[in-house]
């Protein structure tokens, strides 16, 4: 398996030249069935709208950039009104580019920020059920699966179930970060 991450791949906070690369992920279809709950995004500014509309406190949103094209991105969004304690993670990677390491960048980056720059004791995602890397990916890095969903998602005449995966980090205890 070839490691794209050992010296071109750069992680950064997302910003307006990403819109035309992530929209091409977003209506990707590996990333539509297996990490979207809606259909592909008319335009930039639609998902940018969308990305905009997702309702936290803060917000710590990062891409993988390689060779000038944005190639993964991951959100992660801080809850209010008594859930300051608690992060949501949005991931996704372009699958030319899936296990080649960029999630785990993508994560670790996630869970440093968590950690350092918001001090959260959980973080949280939901995942389709039948999306095995994923789960084993967030499995590595310590999520465990704390709920199912059934029927969360409807998959051409059938549904998929959905899990909730949580970390936590109990205060002065570090975390691993997966290796």
């Amino acid at each position: 398996m070839e490691d794209v991450v050992k010296d071109a791949l750069r992680i950064r906070l997302r910003d307006g030249r990403d819109l035309a690369d992530l929209l091409e992920l977003f209506n990707e279809e590996r990333f539509v069935r297996y990490a979207s709950a809606r259909g592909p995004f008319g335009s930039a500014a639609e998902l940018e709208a969308w990305l905009s509309g997702i309702s936290c406190a803060k917000r710590y949103e990062t891409v993988a950039a390689l060779a000038g094209r944005t190639i993964g991105f991951a959100g992660l969004y801080v809850m209010g009104d008594g859930l300051e304690h608690t992060g949501w993670v949005l991931i996704g990677v372009r699958e030319a580019y899936q296990a080649r390491g960029v999630g785990t960048r993508l994560l670790q980056t996630l869970l440093g920020a968590a950690s350092v720059v918001f001090a959260l004791r959980r973080v949280q995602l939901t995942v389709f059920g039948d999306n095995d890397p994923a789960i084993k990916l967030y499995r590595r890095f310590g999520f465990e699966i704390e709920g199912r969903h059934r029927e969360f998602i409807r998959r051409g005449d059938g549904f998929i179930d959905g899990y909730t995966m949580a970390r936590m980090r109990e205060p002065g205890v570090p975390r691993r970060t997966a290796a």
